[in-house]
Parts: structure tokens; C-alpha cells; sequence
């Protein structure tokens, strides 16, 4: 049966891949047109969107065993999002690195903020959603996490650049943190189990997209916005550091 309801669900989440994929190439266009910059700037900008949603459509219309359902499609949503703020990155990264010094324009944080703040806040509907009408899927869940990953590592080299670069750098580790870990398990396998509840990891995940939104904003001091973002960097840091030696200290009961 859950075979049968994951074939009928096929069509719709290839449906819900084109017009995101079009919602995509509109918010390139709207970029290129609107942003002065360089030509291929855009062409940039188009690459970072689909390496965002490309993985997105591809794992929901590949998906097999478990159907794609209506917190699926908020979750969908939620990645044109954080693709098109991929997208804005390159209009506020490119100049300061070129100078080597500086900071983006404030319009660029505020375009990166109007963007990114709906796909925060509509974090955790999905899943509300998956719960009301019994659609909830494991494929789903993990598909909700790599959402938020993505939104965590975009909004931190947006933070970075407007904290100026090269100086604050460490900030991305906001958002890489996850993704190292990712490389991690393919040097010790015995990583990839999960991981009791924690309400503090839950809590500290929920933390660093706030406190990177607030920081991207222009009206936060920079001091302000520096010392949040060493916080949470901080906490994210022992919410890692105890799953990993968890891992570690339950890896040889496995053996």
C-alpha cells in the first residue's frame, strides 16, 4: 500500500519541481535585472539556486516507499527560498571579495533577510502539517533537516559578509558545522546512528537561525551582531561536541 500511494504521489511532486524550478529562473531573472552588477554574476547566481533546489526536486521526485505529501510541499516551498537567497549571495559576496575588505550594501542584507525570514518562520509547519494529516514520513523529516542545513549555511555567509570579511569568517562554521560532520561519518562510519532526544540540541538548533537573521539585519550594531553570532556559534559547538562523544562512547557496544 505504501508503494501504491508513493506512485500516485509521483506526478504531483514532479509538478511541484517544475514551477519551483520556474519560481527559481524568475528570481534570477528579477536579479539580473534589478542588481548592478556584472554579467556573469547572474550565471553565478542561477548555479548556487539550482545547487540548493536541484538535490531538493531530485529527492522528492525519486523518492520511493513513502508518498510526497502536503508537508512536502511547504518544505518545497521553503527550498525556492533559501535558493533564491543562494541566489542573492553572489551580488553582495563577489565586490567584497574582490576588494578583499569591506561589507555588502545594506540593501542587499535587508534583500537577503525579506527573503530568508518566511523560510524560518515556516520552519516547523511542515511538520505540524505531516502530524494533522497523518503524512508524516521519515524521507519527509530528513528532507525538512537538509532544508534547514542549506538556510543555516547561506545565512552565515551572509552574516559573514556583512560582518566584514575577511575577519569574519569563523561565522560560516554556523552553517558548515553540520556539513563537516556529514564528511566526518566517512571517516568514522560508526557516527551515522541516531541520536537520543535532546531538548538542548533541539533548542540550540532552533537558535541559530534567529540570531543569524537578527544579525543580518543593518539597525543591529555590529558589536551587537558579532557577539550574537560568537554565542551561538558557542552553543552549536557543545551541542556537537556531546553528540559526538556520545557517538563515541556507544560506538564500541556496537561491536
Amino acid at each position: 500500500m505504501p508503494l501504491a500511494r508513493s506512485a500516485r504521489s509521483r506526478p504531483s511532486a514532479r509538478r511541484d519541481g517544475l514551477v519551483a524550478f520556474l519560481v527559481l529562473t524568475a528570481a534570477v531573472a528579477a536579479i539580473a535585472l534589478v542588481a548592478d552588477v556584472a554579467p556573469p554574476v547572474p550565471a553565478v547566481s542561477g548555479l548556487l539556486g539550482l545547487a540548493v533546489l536541484g538535490p531538493v526536486v531530485r529527492s522528492t521526485t525519486g523518492r520511493r516507499g513513502e508518498p510526497y505529501g502536503p508537508a512536502d510541499r511547504i518544505t518545497v516551498g521553503r527550498s525556492v527560498l533559501v535558493a533564491a537567497c543562494a541566489a542573492l549571495l553572489p551580488v553582495g559576496l563577489l565586490p567584497v571579495l574582490e576588494q578583499d575588505a569591506g561589507r555588502p550594501a545594506d540593501a542587499w542584507c535587508w534583500a537577503v533577510f525579506a527573503v530568508a525570514l518566511p523560510a524560518w518562520l515556516l520552519d516547523g509547519v511542515d511538520g505540524w502539517v505531516a502530524r494533522r494529516t497523518g503524512t508524516a514520513t521519515r524521507a519527509g523529516a530528513r528532507f525538512d533537516q537538509e532544508v534547514d542545513a542549506a538556510l543555516l549555511l547561506v545565512l552565515s555567509l551572509a552574516v559573514a559578509a556583512r560582518l566584514g570579511l575577511p575577519g569574519a569568517g569563523w561565522v560560516v562554521l554556523i552553517g558548515a558545522l553540520r556539513y563537516l560532520f556529514l564528511l566526518g561519518l566517512r571517516v568514522r562510519p560508526a557516527w551515522n546512528r541516531e541520536l537520543p532526544f535532546s531538548s538542548y540540541r533541539r533548542v540550540v538548533a532552533a537558535v541559530q537561525g534567529g540570531v543569524l537573521l537578527g544579525a543580518l539585519v543593518p539597525l543591529v550594531p555590529w558589536w551587537l551582531a558579532v557577539a550574537a553570532t560568537a554565542a551561538a556559534l558557542g552553543l552549536l559547538l557543545v551541542s556537537f561536541g556531546r553528540d559526538v562523544l556520545w557517538l563515541e562512547r556507544t560506538a564500541p557496544a556496537l561491536s
